[in-house]
């Protein structure tokens, strides 16, 4: 992390209001640091129970035995929000140092963030397989050495995510995403024990059985996944994001199923972002 990931006017420290200049990354990031990415929309933290549940799920793996303190979370968020005058944005959340104290450091601001264009979402984007494996894959633990590698791989094939594959050639998960892959109107993903599980990816299973897909959570090898029909990214930032083509191999963007979930996704979030203001006005 650095002063280029934190954007904005005003960060929190432990529920106390800092200006970005004050901001030191690299106590941000100390070891251990566990992560959520919270995407606002029109001031909404979306999802944000979810990452909170998330959250305490990592601290747990990671060795913490404190609770977090969701309703404090929660208002924190909205002061962020509301100093920064921010609609649309994704907000960090970084918790860290409860190795030697009773109360860790907390800290909330708002990152560079890039969100798929409409183009991205209709015609779909770019993706490569690279060889990685994380060790703790349901603990969202910050780790800059597992990311150098993949964000140099990224920036010289200029694709837009990177679909991990371990050392039995099975692809796992993306670098900052769940994958999905649609064969013959099956939806197929890995099983949670060998992914991060995504909040989208939550969300997604659920909308997938809603709109009577079957789904199947099963090890997905190389050759089946380029075997597929239609695959797709999903995330905090993509959403639910068509991928046109892996390694050189092309699918389909516009396949019913694919487009039938893109659609219910969209409506999902605009519901609960709106049932949220609605709440808060």
């Amino acid at each position: 992390m650095s002063h280029r990931e934190i954007e904005k006017s005003f960060f929190l420290l432990n529920g106390h209001l800092h200006a970005v200049e004050e901001f030191d990354p690299h106590m941000a990031i100390r070891y251990p640091s566990v992560y959520e990415v919270i995407r606002v929309i029109d001031g909404v933290p979306l999802f944000w129970e979810a990452h909170l549940d998330r959250m305490q799920q990592s601290l747990a793996l990671a060795g913490a035995s404190f609770q977090l303190n969701r309703e404090n979370l929660r208002s924190q968020m909205d002061l962020l929000i509301q100093k920064n005058q921010v609609l649309n944005h994704n907000l960090k959340v970084v918790v860290n140092h409860w190795d030697n104290t009773l109360s860790p450091d907390t800290y909330l601001f708002f990152i560079t963030t890039r969100y798929p264009s409409d183009k991205d979402l209709h015609q779909g984007v770019p993706v490569i397989l690279h060889p990685a494996e994380r060790k703790n894959p349901n603990a969202k633990i910050i780790s800059t050495s597992f990311r150098a590698p993949i964000l140099k791989a990224l920036e010289s094939s200029g694709a837009y995510e990177a679909l991990l594959v371990n050392q039995s050639d099975e692809v796992t998960e993306g670098s900052r995403s769940n994958f999905f892959v649609i064969k013959q109107n099956v939806f197929y993903t890995p099983p949670a024990a060998q992914v991060l599980q995504g909040i989208t990816r939550q969300v997604v299973m659920r909308l997938v059985h809603r709109l009577g897909y079957q789904i199947q959570e099963t090890s997905i090898s190389r050759a089946f996944l380029l075997k597929g029909d239609a695959l797709f990214l999903t995330g905090t930032s993509p959403g639910v994001l068509p991928i046109s083509n892996a390694n050189g191999h092309s699918f389909s963007v516009t396949l019913e199923p694919l487009q039938n979930l893109q659609g219910l996704y969209h409506h999902f979030v605009r519901t609960y972002v709106d049932i949220h203001r609605s709440s808060a006005d």
